[in-house]
């Protein structure tokens, strides 16, 4: 297989706690072969990230299934992650599961409303923050805010997103 066969495999890898691709998600940054050694580098989409361990491990064991023999480092670039490096299939996949990316003013990913209110200070996770819409009365979580890497202040500009 070749670098690009390869950064394939790395795509398919879904985030572990969001069932979205490391590619479409904006986490797989690079990957490099070099005779039989393989370089992936990922972007966490926050620094102290729990999922390190088993983004990891799901990524060695799809490249060691695909490429056995071959030795596999993985580089965590820390700060790399920005909510623009997820692309719009994985936009797509994130609203479908609830979820909008940080970045502008959110809007509900269920009714497209944009009366929305923050929730609280964090979501299920510290990279999410809660919304409630006012709208259709769902919840849901903007990611790539909060303790992440990159804080967007257009958020904190949304009506009740003061801290």
């Amino acid at each position: 297989m070749n670098a690009d066969q390869l950064a394939d495999v790395v795509a398919g890898v879904s985030d572990p706690e969001i069932d979205v691709g490391l590619r479409d998600l904006g986490v797989l940054r690079s990957l490099s072969l070099t005779g039989d050694r393989i370089e992936v580098h990922l972007a966490p989409t926050r620094l102290g990230c729990p999922a390190f361990g088993e983004i990891a491990r799901r990524v060695r064991s799809a490249l060691t299934d695909a490429a056995p023999g071959h030795a596999v480092e993985i580089v965590w670039d820390r700060g790399a992650w920005q909510p623009a490096a997820v692309t719009p299939d994985g936009r797509t996949a994130l609203r479908m599961a609830g979820y909008r990316v940080a970045g502008t003013a959110p809007r509900c990913p269920y009714c497209g409303g944009e009366d929305v209110v923050r929730a609280g200070r964090f979501g299920g996770a510290v990279c999410k923050v809660p919304y409630d819409c006012r709208g259709c009365g769902s919840l849901f979580d903007v990611i790539g805010t909060a303790g992440c890497s990159a804080v967007h202040p257009a958020l904190d500009s949304v009506q009740g997103g003061s801290s």
